[in-house]
């Protein structure tokens, strides 16, 4: 996996409440954003869900609805968290009381910030994100691409166990796999004080 183009997974409401123009709906978690020039290989669809005052469950589809699929990573709340949601033109926004998550509903860019506004991920321009269409033994599914701004004296840190000397995986490929003692974590952490979490089985 290459940290500097990172890939990952991305992830699958009830709609409560929608917008002007259709742009975004509302749900009892968070907001799902319609992405409105998607192009052939983009996400149409791009799901924000708050699981806590720091944590963001991304969701993003190609198709026109989510899976209905459960994951196995990702665990109910016990407890709600309060959020709110607001549209300033082309950009949607969700905030909790430490975190903001903001979509470009024209092309599915999607970026977090501090409080304070400070950046603190943020794909790359255009949407960061492609779903290429494969068939493997008579099942349709997608090869997925997502990749991350990150400046130079950026770390990562994670993954799990590999047989390699990387520590520092800044600029490194690493195939997520078992075998014999090498253990995959789909996990990251990064110097800038923010970790991903990949819900990805593939």
């Amino acid at each position: 996996m290459n940290m500097k183009s990172m890939y990952y997974c991305l992830f699958a409401g009830l709609l409560l409440g929608s917008c002007s123009d259709n742009i975004y709906e509302v749900t009892d978690n968070g907001v799902v954003v319609k992405v409105q020039n998607p192009g052939n290989d983009n996400a149409k669809l791009i799901r924000l869900q708050v699981m806590g005052d720091k944590l963001i469950h991304v969701s993003a589809t190609p198709e026109k609805r989510f899976s209905d699929d459960k994951s196995l990573i990702v665990i109910p709340q016990k407890e709600k968290t309060l959020f709110d949601v607001a549209n300033n033109g082309d950009t949607v926004s969700i905030s909790t009381n430490d975190i903001n998550a903001y979509v470009l509903a024209s092309t599915g860019e999607l970026w977090f910030t501090d409080k304070n506004g400070k950046v603190i991920l943020q794909e790359n321009k255009g949407g960061g994100k492609t779903f290429t269409p494969i068939e493997i033994e008579g099942t349709k599914g997608y090869s997925i691409r997502q990749v991350f701004e990150s400046p130079e004296d950026e770390a990562f840190y994670g993954l799990g166990q590999h047989q390699s000397e990387e520590f520092n995986y800044k600029g490194k490929n690493e195939e997520l796999f078992q075998y014999n003692t090498k253990v995959s974590i789909p996990f990251i952490v990064s110097n800038k004080n923010y970790g991903v979490l990949l819900d990805s089985y593939s």
